[in-house]
């Protein structure tokens, strides 16, 4: 964690915006806004993910010209996908070989100075529903970053689970 910063004071407010009945894409803003001074990042999506149809959509980005939000497509089987979506382990990427190993848009990241990512499953009943993910320059993120990550991914499982559902509801019809 980068010091300075109120993680309680930011968890309590997405608390509130959630008993309030906020719309997802305001606690999705205050869960971005928080990340963002708790940990860094140049770029934070939040995916939700369909096990049963081994499909990822995203439901927030906090750059949506460079990662746009809606479409669903399939999870490649892959290391990544096995520890993040099926055992819920976060993954910490430090360089840039890190992100060309797990994206395929690698060179859409660099070029907006991602080198290092951190994916935080959001899971609920030991299934996960998603992830948070936060990439920015090379060396940002590391062990002491995921307990901080957890509380947000944790936080946000109902809204992610709505989301899904939403997403679900939208492919079928």
């Amino acid at each position: 964690m980068k010091p300075n910063v109120n993680v309680v004071a930011a968890a309590a407010l997405v608390a509130d915006l959630m008993q309030q009945n906020a719309s997802s894409l305001t606690i999705w803003k205050a869960i971005d806004e928080a990340l963002a001074e708790a940990l860094g990042h140049r770029l934070f999506t939040v995916l939700a993910y369909a096990d049963e149809s081994a499909k990822l959509v995203r439901l927030y980005s906090s750059r949506p010209e460079v990662n746009p939000v809606g479409g669903m497509k399939d999870v490649v089987p892959s290391p990544w996908a096995q520890s993040v979506l099926i055992a819920g382990e976060p993954y910490i990427g430090r360089t840039r070989e890190d992100i060309k190993e797990v994206f395929f848009d690698h060179e859409i990241l660099w070029g907006i100075g991602c080198e290092s990512v951190l994916n935080m499953p959001v899971r609920l009943g030991g299934r996960s529903l998603g992830s948070l993910n936060m990439l920015d320059v090379a060396g940002n993120y590391d062990v002491e970053d995921i307990p901080v990550a957890k509380i947000f991914a944790q936080l946000t499982a109902p809204v992610l689970l709505s989301g899904l559902r939403e997403a679900q509801r939208l492919a079928q019809s």
